[in-house]
């Protein structure tokens, strides 16, 4: 039996031998320290943006800030031309014809100003979406650097 000794030259019990048939350890070691900082970064940015990304597109719906949807505006036309063609059937004179149109128009401003504001809704949406994506990027080129700058500082120290 082998015995191993403490610091204090005190003898310690008995170590049982490693038999044959025991997993032998390689002496190198696996590098997983270094991965494992830069890869957790990764992870943990690629989620949170990920998460970011997802309340964006649902908040930021243009639908929901507009007031109607794209399917909303062919009806609402159809329904500002039908008024109108009614209207301008029971019209009798210039003066009568001017309010008629003036009606249309009005109700055609308001398909318009929806499908303006849609459009804006939609590409602050967008914008958020493209200003997430860069923030990804600038995150991955942020722990690139670092990653870079460790193993250098290892290599010459």
């Amino acid at each position: 039996m082998t015995t191993y000794e403490t610091s204090n030259a005190i003898a310690g019990p008995d170590v049982p031998p490693a038999p044959d048939h025991a997993l032998k350890l390689k002496a190198k070691r696996l590098r997983l320290a270094k991965l494992r900082s830069a890869n957790s970064a990764r992870i943990i940015l690629g989620s949170v943006l990920g998460i970011l990304m997802l309340i964006t597109w649902l908040a930021n719906n243009p639908a929901f800030q507009s007031g109607s949807s794209p399917s909303d505006w062919k009806s609402e036309l159809n329904a500002a031309d039908l008024k109108n063609t009614m209207n301008n059937g029971e019209t009798k004179g210039a003066p009568q014809q001017t309010v008629v149109n003036g009606w249309y128009a009005n109700d055609i401003a308001a398909v318009s100003a929806a499908q303006n504001t849609y459009i804006a809704a939609s590409s602050a949406r967008n914008g958020n979406l493209l200003m997430l994506l860069g923030i990804g990027v600038a995150g991955e080129l942020i722990i690139r650097g670092a990653e870079r700058a460790r193993i250098n500082r290892r290599a010459t120290a």
